[in-house]
């Protein structure tokens, strides 16, 4: 910490997220919530975000939604780090996409957590747990935000665990009424 101030980076797995619960989850509440501290200065706001690079060739409306949607999230001053989907096929003939961005995640906020008193992990991600360890062993405080099928592991590792769904507005619902974050 210097001058008082409290140093911090979110990290985002989004698809984590997306799939478990945080489906259009706000990143304007996400960075109001990860700054609530009256001496807290966010200096890393990184989401890792699958985007399937033959389908953003072929397919207009898929590639306005994504970039429009990546857009507005870099507009709220966050920066985004695309992960490529890549096909496989299984032994039955199947296509199976993959795109898993646990390997950048770690590795940007291990190189980055030089500068950061906490970070906020958003994922319900067990494969975080060592990478939560060796960011505890460097001094930071580490906090994790997730919705659904979170591993449990994870959660008491953490410093501190926050259930996405009982921070205010941060997913909307129907007929979204916005209420300010502490309300």
């Amino acid at each position: 910490m210097s001058n008082g101030e409290l140093h911090i980076g979110v990290y985002v797995d989004a698809e984590n997220i997306r799939y478990n619960g945080g489906y259009a989850m706000r990143y304007d509440v996400l960075r109001r919530f990860a700054g609530r501290e009256a001496e807290a200065r966010l200096l890393r706001l990184n989401t890792y975000m699958a985007v399937d690079g033959e389908r953003m060739k072929r397919d207009r409306e898929y590639r306005e939604r994504i970039r429009g949607y990546q857009q507005a999230v870099r507009d709220l001053g966050w920066k985004i780090i695309e992960k490529p989907v890549r096909w496989f096929v299984d032994e039955e003939g199947n296509s199976m996409s993959k795109a898993n961005a646990d390997l950048d995640l770690a590795v940007d906020v291990m190189l980055q957590s030089e500068r950061l008193d906490q970070v906020l992990l958003v994922t319900g991600d067990g494969d975080f747990l060592q990478v939560v360890r060796a960011l505890q062993n460097k001094g930071c405080r580490v906090e994790v935000l997730a919705f659904r099928n979170v591993s449990r592991e994870l959660q008491y590792e953490a410093d501190a665990f926050y259930p996405g769904y009982l921070v205010p507005g941060l997913i909307p619902t129907r007929g979204d009424v916005r209420v300010p974050w502490g309300k």
